[in-house]
């Protein structure tokens, strides 16, 4: 009958290997006020199984509750508030830059858990016909796994995500014991592998685990009820629901809010120290969305076979997109909005020299992927060229449009 608020950092106290060691009989989470994720140890990650849930009260909520209900030292109490089993973050945290306050994480070590997600979808992939499918079942119900398989894969990512252009928070006072500074960015290689987790599991084609025996049996019943649309096409339209989680993911990592956090936090590291940055951020999304223009083509590509497939050139173009808008903004969302710009324009140059290379071998590419770096060249070319005539006046202090009005023959 005592309400405590959420606290979004309790599942964060323990690492992977702690939460299935067995030895947290009442929770692995340091509060029940905390959304969990499912504890469900894969082959690979180790051996002990765990709770699969954080069933109980934690340290905190004893600790939450003495002070506002107990009798005892107040002082006393409150001179505990930086012990690990008491750190605390609520709602409104959640969308703050502490990566550590999410709901349905889990684990001090995120990469782990998340990686060990990863495995688990690709377990659920790799039964879906055999044995999730079973005889007498309709086959809506392999579409039905997949999609779970891929709101999982989502989840994780999302999760990930959060630790690019991260810092810690704590509510710690002033004399508090552990010193701690109240802000403290996130260790540059845990950005780094968190970015590098996102891109490997959203930008490639073998992350999603697509056959054509799985599209063929992936469909999808026509009852009239809840939750299926009888005029919907029985094939499920993979490459849209590919490009939801890829642009979801380009969003993760290049909106504005991930972007400026980044560019601030280095100057929060120490001069000596591994710092990670905005332009190591834009450097890696680049890279990893056009890596196949890195070189010349070695071989003759078919339609059927092309040398970008129709997943990487759907993300080329969402990526394309994104760096001409953040190439073009001349107001901005921020301060760090006029690196951004200028590192975006970078990009795009980089991207086009590489496109007009490759489109040298043209006759070893097949339709769509000339045709689609053909694009893609002349669009950097008209956004580059229109973007310095818009930005130009910018020089002397203000952005100034021009209109000249001509009259037909």
């Amino acid at each position: 009958t005592l309400g405590l608020r959420h606290n979004f950092k309790g599942s964060s106290r323990y690492s992977f290997d702690e939460i299935n060691s067995g030895k947290h009989e009442g929770s692995w989470s340091t509060t029940v006020m905390d959304y969990t994720g499912i504890n469900i140890r894969m082959p690979g990650f180790g051996e002990a199984q765990g709770k699969y849930s954080a069933d109980g009260i934690g340290p905190y909520d004893y600790w939450a509750i003495e002070y506002g209900y107990g009798s005892g030292d107040l002082e006393k109490l409150l001179a505990e508030s930086s012990d690990p089993d008491h750190q605390y973050g609520t709602d409104e945290d959640a969308f703050g830059p502490d990566p550590t306050v999410r709901r349905y994480d889990m684990g001090s070590d995120p990469l782990t858990f998340a990686e060990n997600q990863v495995a688990f979808a690709k377990h659920i992939r790799a039964n879906l016909l055999d044995k999730f499918v079973k005889d007498g079942d309709s086959w809506s119900r392999a579409r039905r796994g997949y999609l779970i398989s891929l709101s999982q894969q989502t989840q994780v990512v999302s999760m990930m995500a959060n630790w690019v252009g991260s810092a810690y928070v704590y509510r710690d006072k002033k004399g508090d014991p552990g010193d701690r500074a109240p802000i403290q960015a996130v260790e540059a290689e845990r950005q780094r592998q968190a970015m590098q987790f996102v891109i490997d599991n959203t930008f490639n084609d073998d992350a999603y685990g697509l056959s054509p025996e799985l599209l063929t049996h992936i469909t999808s019943d026509k009852w009239w009820d809840m939750g299926n649309d009888v005029l919907a096409d029985p094939a499920m339209p993979i490459h849209d629901r590919i490009l939801g989680l890829q642009a979801s993911a380009l969003t993760m990592l290049l909106n504005p809010s991930t972007l400026q956090r980044v560019y601030d936090y280095q100057m929060f590291v120490q001069d000596g120290q591994d710092v990670f940055t905005l332009a190591e951020l834009l450097d890696a999304v680049t890279e990893g969305a056009w890596s196949e223009i890195d070189e010349a083509p070695s071989k003759k590509y078919s339609d059927k076979s092309p040398m970008i497939s129709s997943l990487r050139r759907n993300l080329q173009m969402e990526h394309l997109d994104r760096m001409i808008d953040l190439s073009m903004a001349s107001d901005g969302f921020s301060a760090a909005q006029k690196p951004v710009r200028s590192l975006s324009a970078m990009h795009l140059r980089a991207i086009k020299d590489k496109a007009d290379k490759v489109l040298e071998s043209a006759g070893k590419l097949d339709a769509y992927t000339r045709a689609h770096l053909q694009e893609v060249s002349l669009r950097i070319e008209k956004a580059l060229d229109a973007d310095y005539i818009y930005n130009v006046s910018d020089m002397g202090g203000g952005s100034h449009m021009f209109f000249t009005l001509g009259q037909a023959d």
